[in-house]
């Protein structure tokens, strides 16, 4: 029988990996092979998740809204955030009800998780979402980080980050 898990979930996770199955059944990175991302949950019920692909160029421009329309799509659809509530409505279900998100479809959506804890890991699956031009299963794995530990790595990616560009 399967266990409820939100007690195990609490704290901060960084992202290892977001993979989905290609059409001929290859696993395919999502947003590459090295993504970068925070996921939170806390004792209150609520989540925050950010995830990105790591070698995201910058904008030609340093205004925030200085973006060409390609420069805007690019850093789209290599980013994606949300946060709001989460409940675990059965053993293993998260549901996340999404108060803010980049992607304003999901804004008052109910996103269903189905989580497993293995070690230090959560590993996040999600039902059917159109995505690619067809229903994709995404399987998300994270890591649990302390605050310190996570500043620490992104410190050093972001250098690495910042010479890349």
């Amino acid at each position: 029988m399967a266990s409820f898990i939100k007690d195990k979930i609490i704290g901060t996770w960084k992202l290892v990996s977001w993979q989905y199955e290609g059409e001929n059944g290859e696993i395919i990175d999502y947003l590459g092979e090295k993504p970068v991302g925070v996921l939170m949950y806390d004792e209150n019920g609520l989540m925050n998740a950010q995830l990105m692909r790591s070698s995201r160029p910058n904008f030609a421009q340093e205004a925030i809204s200085g973006g060409t329309l390609e420069e805007m799509g690019q850093a789209f659809g290599s980013y994606l955030a949300y946060f709001g509530s989460y409940i675990e409505k059965e053993p293993g279900a998260i549901v996340h009800t999404v108060i803010g998100s980049l992607f304003p479809n999901w804004i008052g959506h109910q996103e269903t998780r189905y989580g497993q804890i293995e070690g230090d890991n959560l590993i996040l699956s999600t039902p059917p979402i159109p995505a690619l031009g067809r229903d994709i299963v995404f399987y998300i794995r994270w890591q649990r980080v302390t605050g310190q530990q996570l500043a620490a790595e992104y410190a050093i990616l972001s250098s690495v980050i910042q010479e890349h560009n």
